[in-house]
């Protein structure tokens, strides 16, 4: 496993990938470090970096790289209805169940968004829960800070921090 770290507005940002492609993004809290057996390598992270900056700065609405979250197949297939829904628009957990063939599975919806392991590559942020404190795995603030992004209300100032020392 290979990763590098972004310092941003929302917190420093881990991205892990392997070779299939990422696996995890995480906004580190409170002293966070990497697993020992992660690699730091910015030059295999730099198409990810590059394009979450792009992002996080308001030129890029859509990521073009290869995702391996791991996940059950019901998951994958939630992760993927919410990459469908376009920048700067949300989508209820009931829309979502119903697209995928069954409306009553709204909860089973919320749960896999709320364990998405590749939070803005896979926008939770942009999928409405009947309880509003029901969030990605890092919270109301940061969802309701992407939507903002997304709506063009702000834009958070990244600073790579490649080839720093962790």
């Amino acid at each position: 496993m290979y990763y590098d770290l972004i310092n941003t507005e929302l917190g420093l940002i881990y991205l892990q990938a392997d070779n299939q492609g990422l696996k995890l993004l995480t906004i580190a809290s409170g002293g966070y470090q990497p697993p020992p057996c992660w690699i730091h390598d910015p030059k295999k992270l730099q198409a990810y970096t590059l394009q979450l900056q792009q992002y996080l700065e308001g030129q890029r609405q859509q990521f073009s790289l290869p995702l391996a979250p791991d996940g059950t197949a019901f998951q994958h297939q939630v992760w993927q209805a919410i990459q469908a829904i376009p920048y700067g628009e949300t989508r209820t957990c009931q829309e979502l169940a119903a697209q995928l063939g069954n409306k009553h599975a709204h909860q089973a919806v919320a749960l896999a968004k709320n364990v998405n392991p590749i939070p803005i590559l896979i926008p939770c942020h942009r999928v409405l829960c009947q309880n509003p404190r029901i969030s990605c795995r890092f919270g109301l603030d940061l969802i309701n800070l992407l939507r903002a992004l997304e709506q063009g209300h702000i834009q958070p100032q990244l600073q790579p921090l490649s080839g720093h020392p962790v």
